[in-house]
């Protein structure tokens, strides 16, 4: 609303105090131009009554003043009376004039002053009068002079008129006063609305602009129309606007270099608020919080809420106000929590946790000096069954053909595991030298996944195991890969889930798009891995049989050859399991992908 607005405000002030002040000076005008004109009229019956006194003492009486008299008084619309000794003269009686009786103006207090004090006096009265044959009160303006005839005789001379004659006068004053006050009012009224408007429009464009830029649109410019206070202003805003703009460029660049440098950090950032809630976090953390939530039985996926390890964490970093430092261990994971407070001047606001996996420092060691000891492991056995089978036959143990052709298929089996563990090795060996190239081809996914899952519905009903797919994606959705490499790896994960799944179990392969990725996970409902183990799943030699007995373990790099074929895809691969309750792998790979047409 205009009332509302500084134009109306405006407005309406300077016309309520010019209104004001007319009302004023009204109100001293018409007071004074009533009293004004009382005073001329009341001079001006003096000055009659002074020709009349002239005119009697210069007559001394005679009947011929009293015509002059008369001629006088009508031209003035006035009455006259005139008493000298005994003597008692009237004016002839006109419409709207009453006649003064001499006991009248002998008997007033005031008017026979002029008789006995020889001095002027003048009064108001009021009268019933006949005008046009009809009685009203009518009131007078009545002034007394004194008169002394040549025979030494004292009297006075009384002129009085209607002070509807004076009355008149004052209502043209009056309508010429209110016609003034009139016209300065409708003047004052479009001037405050132009000087409204002309101070309210640059403070309106003032105002739009600032919307604007609480928007986020620093482009936008005020126009400097005048060089007044309303003009710096102008000046003033566009400067503030410059700076502004300038200084959230420079935060977003700043915000931006901050967000890369996070999410590519190899360690995990968790951003906390004074509630100990998780405001923000990268992809490390991201990890660690899916593990701790899946060990402690919670949601998988819930990254708001803080574990309560980082919680009690940061209630002692909030309680003395330094930074802190904690082991969190995890899934057979070890992570160091670096947790700083953030300070809103002398309140803590917040903490910046810092999660340093030490898990690969920790048995980084143990893994340089067990690999010799696993390789030699894993070829003592094939070597010393080929040495003793190869002994027998040259020493003519084997008594029989058959006999001899047993112990021969002994080292051929022995062999071929040799050979079979001599090519994972140097698979590995290309894998992790970076000399592996991925011959990637455009498949149709969700077939080609359900033929990897078909190959093993024999050996999951052989065991009495329930094998199931579930794919969340389209049937025409094309994706680049290497089938082999890929087929290998879930190849892997599959056979090992039924492997260490009893009878009556159930294994499930899931395919879904999550936030722009392929994600496949590889549910059982087996043994599990003990917490222990988990961090060395994909570690070179694992096996989750440590008497390595033949025939139901294989070499155990084939979950170290997925990992390096899954990264080298662009994805990831990671485990959760707990002892008795199963195992998940979920792996993901970048979603590039094609519809058929």
């Amino acid at each position: 609303m205009i009332w509302r607005s500084i134009i109306g405000k405006l407005w309406a002030t300077i016309i309520a105090l010019v209104t004001i002040v007319l009302l004023f000076l009204t109100i001293l005008l018409l007071q004074l131009f009533e009293n004004n004109n009382l005073l001329q009229a009341e001079l001006q019956l003096e000055k009659i009554g002074n020709k009349i006194v002239q005119i009697v003492e210069k007559s001394n009486g005679g009947s011929a003043a009293w015509s002059s008299i008369s001629d006088i008084v009508d031209v003035y619309s006035a009455g006259s009376a005139v008493i000298s000794g005994n003597s008692y003269w009237h004016s002839p009686e006109a419409d709207g004039l009453p006649n003064l009786s001499r006991r009248f103006l002998e008997s007033d207090t005031v008017l026979k002053k002029a008789l006995n004090g020889n001095q002027r006096v003048a009064r108001q009265s009021s009268f019933t009068v006949s005008v046009n044959g009809r009685e009203t009160s009518e009131r007078l303006m009545i002034v007394g002079v004194p008169l002394q005839m040549k025979s030494g005789a004292r009297g006075a001379v009384y002129v009085f008129q209607p002070l509807q004659v004076a009355q008149n006068t004052m209502n043209q004053s009056d309508k010429l006063i209110y016609i003034s006050v009139g016209i300065a009012i409708i003047l004052t009224t479009f001037f405050a609305f132009f000087l409204s408007t002309r101070i309210g429009a640059p403070l309106r464009k003032m105002r739009t602009a600032a919307l604007q830029v609480a928007l986020g649109n620093f482009d936008i410019n005020v126009p400097v129309v005048t060089r007044d206070e309303v003009g710096e202003l102008a000046v003033a805003f566009n400067n503030m606007r410059k700076k502004l703009k300038t200084n959230m460029t420079a935060l977003n660049q700043e915000k931006e270099q901050l967000s890369g440098i996070v999410n590519n950090m190899a360690d995990g950032v968790l951003m906390l608020d004074d509630q100990g809630r998780i405001l923000t976090s990268n992809p490390p953390a991201d990890r660690f919080l899916r593990s701790w939530n899946f060990e402690q039985s919670a949601e998988t996926d819930n990254t708001t809420q803080a574990p309560d390890v980082l919680t009690n964490l940061f209630q002692e970093v909030a309680a003395e106000g330094r930074q802190k430092i904690h082991e969190v261990s995890s899934q057979g994971y070890f992570w160091v929590v670096i947790m700083t407070p953030l300070y809103d001047q002398d309140r803590v606001r917040g903490a910046v946790a810092v999660l340093r996996d030490m898990t690969e420092e920790r048995h980084i060691d143990q893994m340089k000096t067990g690999f010799i000891a696993n390789v030699s492991h894993e070829l003592r056995t094939p070597i010393a069954m080929m040495q003793g089978y190869s002994e027998a036959i040259i020493d003519d143990i084997a008594q029989t053909e058959q006999e001899k052709k047993d112990m021969a298929q002994i080292i051929l089996d022995e062999s071929k595991r040799m050979g079979r563990l001599v090519s994972e090795l140097l698979d590995l060996a290309k894998l992790e030298a970076g000399h592996f190239q991925l011959d990637k081809k455009e498949v149709p996914l969700a077939d080609f996944l359900g033929h990897a899952v078909y190959k093993f519905n024999n050996l999951a009903k052989e065991t009495g195991i329930s094998l199931n797919m579930e794919t969340k994606i389209s049937e025409s959705m094309r994706f680049e890969l290497d089938p082999d490499r890929i087929e290998q790896v879930l190849t892997n994960l599959i056979d090992n889930a039924i492997r260490h799944t009893k009878k009556g179990g159930a294994v499930n392969v899931g395919v879904s798009l999550e936030e722009e990725q392929v994600v496949v996970r590889v549910r059982d409902t087996g043994t599990g891995i003990s917490k222990k183990d988990l961090p060395f799943v994909f570690e070179r030699f694992y096996k989750e049989d440590k008497a390595r007995t033949r025939g139901k373990s294989g070499t155990g790099l084939g979950l170290s050859i997925a990992k390096h074929i899954i990264e080298a895809h662009g994805g990831e691969i990671s485990v959760n399991s707990r002892k008795g309750e199963g195992t998940t792998f979920r792996f993901t790979l970048p979603f590039t992908q094609n519809v058929l047409s």
